[in-house]
């Protein structure tokens, strides 16, 4: 029988990548303890699944990235570097 938490994770990951990403971002930035990190992690990491999943990779960096798209937020990383280096440069 399947728990609570486990049968939540998968009503929420069926609404799709980017709405259970922003989902969990925003519960992670309102909750010290949020509600459903757990859970969709503990789906998406079962030790009976393989590590090297195409999908499993897709889903963690769409989680890493919080609602907006992988690429979105690798671009932000890249501006975020360019102007750490562009300070350290200035000094």
């Amino acid at each position: 029988m399947a728990s609570s938490s486990t049968f939540e994770a998968k009503v929420l990951m069926a609404k799709g990548k980017r709405a259970t990403a922003a989902y969990i971002h925003a519960d992670c930035s309102n909750s010290p303890c949020p509600q459903h990190l757990n859970a969709v992690l503990d789906s998406l990491l079962n030790p009976a699944k393989s590590i090297d999943e195409w999908e499993t990779i897709d889903w963690c960096k769409w989680l890493m990235a919080g609602g907006r798209t992988p690429d979105e937020f690798a671009s932000t990383g890249i501006k975020i570097e360019h102007v750490v280096n562009t300070c350290a440069f200035a000094r």
